[in-house]
């Protein structure tokens, strides 16, 4: 099985071409291994749609399947550009999505964001925090926290990943700090990846959107990762045009033995 890898401010991919539709998903968990597999937090699959250029199909690297990925469309955009496709229009599990080039980045437009809830009253570790809560195409949670690097990001993330009040199916849980500048410092603990990622693309706009109202940001908010930064624009507080600005690498390609 061919496959080629790409990385989005260190959020990392394993590709593969599916248009004969004849990927095992079985396979997802061996291939994501780290250390008897390729390594990545994903594995993505280009097929064909009647309604759209692409369709997307990603998979967590437990082998669950998600309903998308800002830094897995984008690497996805790049994969299909390196296969001499020019795609525009890309449908993904509910939604359709435009893919654009913007200043020698690949850009997406997620479509407006869902379920907007702010200052949900959270309780865990023996108190309640102010919590907010939006879908950008997966489901996020965004605290706001005065010192990022110190935060316990995997013990915290997985307790409220799983928290009651998201049950059945969870949901991603993002740290966020504002700088000076107006840019925020983000962490997010990945559902499907069950860590801290390097990035997160739905995770950036989550928090582009939730700061956007609790601090009043104008569009672009500046989004700054341990694995790279991103840009979420947008024309109004609506949000209908969302959209997700980052970085998309080729790093290598090669066979996996079956």
């Amino acid at each position: 099985m061919i496959f080629s890898k790409y990385e989005g401010a260190g959020n990392d991919f394993i590709l593969i071409d599916d248009r004969s539709l004849s990927f095992d998903s079985s396979l997802v968990p061996h291939l994501c291994d780290r250390k008897r597999g390729v390594g990545a937090d994903g594995v993505i699959l280009l097929q064909l749609d009647p309604a759209a250029d692409l369709r997307m199909r990603i998979f967590n690297s437990d082998g669950s399947e998600a309903e998308s990925c800002g830094n897995g469309l984008r690497c996805l955009v790049q994969f299909a550009r390196d296969l001499n496709l020019s795609p525009q229009r890309i449908a993904m599990h509910d939604r359709i999505v435009e893919a654009f080039s913007h200043e020698n980045r690949i850009g997406v437009r997620l479509g407006e964001p869902r379920n907007l809830c702010l200052n949900l009253p959270l309780a865990f570790d023996g108190s309640t925090h102010a919590a907010h809560l939006v879908n950008t195409g997966v489901p996020h949670i965004v605290l706001f926290v005065p010192d990022l690097p110190t935060i316990d990001v995997f013990s915290l993330g997985r307790k409220i990943r799983r928290h009651p009040a998201f049950s059945p199916h969870g949901v991603n849980v993002n740290f966020a700090s504002l700088q000076p500048d107006h840019s925020l410092s983000v962490r997010t603990y990945e559902r499907g990846v069950e860590a801290e990622t390097l990035a997160c693309g739905t995770g950036a706009a989550a928090v582009g959107v939730i700061a956007s109202q609790i601090f009043d940001l104008p569009s672009p908010v500046h989004i700054q990762f341990a694995g790279g930064d991103m840009d979420i624009m947008f024309s109004d507080k609506n949000f209908f045009d969302l959209s997700l600005i980052g970085p998309a690498r080729f790093v290598f390609s090669g066979s996996y033995c079956l």
